[in-house]
């Protein structure tokens, strides 16, 4: 039995859908015994309305970059959240960038809040703002926070900056179009290992596949895979680099 665990924005959707080539795959890697599930930065809440929208298996679900985690079923494992005074001194800096918006993340739903009116939202366009943030942060609870930039090197300054000054209570990745900023010690490789404990799995059996740096973790922790299109430090962390996931399977059956 193989197991792969595939990111999935960038990696199994490339496009506005997944690939029917990619759907199939994974149909008949599973009905070969085999396990396949998705290690993703997205919310549950927005990850469960893709699987319903493309039509795909799965056998687990890994999101908010490896802090919650889910079965096959839909019971949640795992749910990490941050401490939730400095995640307010997070958000209280993030309203001084020159950013797009910002999502704030409960463990399962989102809510995004603008920041600058004039700017295209190419990450949350689509997403309905929320009308009392202070509404959201009654809750008392932030698993992940997602900066909406239009700059990919402001990312990276702006995750350098995250991870210094708020060392030991969370950690910043960036990523396309965004900064993902989850609870200190959450990385995809440790969403990965509660999934090996949880399905008693072997670990040398576990492949992982991905394109962007939130992937790196667990790329080097299990067997890693890249996507062609990724930038170099992805490539340079794989032992394989395939076109599409479904390439990937083939080599794998």
């Amino acid at each position: 039995m193989k197991v792969l665990a595939s990111d999935y924005d960038g990696t199994l959707r490339t496009g506005e859908m997944v690939d029917t080539k990619d759907v199939e795959a994974i149909h008949a890697f599973r009905e070969q015994g085999n396990v396949f599930g998705l290690v993703t930065g997205r919310s549950m809440e927005s990850i469960k309305k893709e699987i319903e929208r493309n039509g795909f298996e799965f056998d687990f679900i890994i999101a908010n970059n490896g802090g919650v985690v889910y079965d096959a079923n839909f019971n949640k494992l795992q749910c990490l959240y941050m401490d939730f005074n400095k995640a307010l001194d997070i958000i209280s800096y993030i309203k001084t960038l020159d950013c797009v918006s910002f999502v704030i993340n409960d463990g399962y739903n989102r809510y995004k809040v603008r920041v600058d009116e004039n700017q295209i939202d190419h990450k949350y366009g689509d997403m309905a703002e929320v009308t009392n943030e202070e509404e959201v942060l009654d809750k008392g609870k932030i698993a992940q926070l997602v900066i909406s930039l239009n700059d990919q090197q402001m990312a990276h300054e702006i995750s350098e900056y995250i991870n210094a000054e708020f060392k030991g209570y969370v950690v910043a990745y960036p990523n396309t179009h965004c900064v993902d900023i989850v609870p200190d010690g959450v990385s995809k490789a440790e969403g990965l290992y509660v999934i090996e404990s949880f399905m008693d799995l072997e670990h040398d059996d576990i492949y992982t596949i991905g394109d962007s740096y939130n992937d790196i973790p667990m790329l080097k922790e299990f067997h890693g895979c890249a996507v062609a299109h990724a930038q170099a430090d992805i490539l340079n962390a794989a032992e394989h680099v395939y076109d599409s996931v479904a390439d990937a399977i083939v080599d794998l059956q």
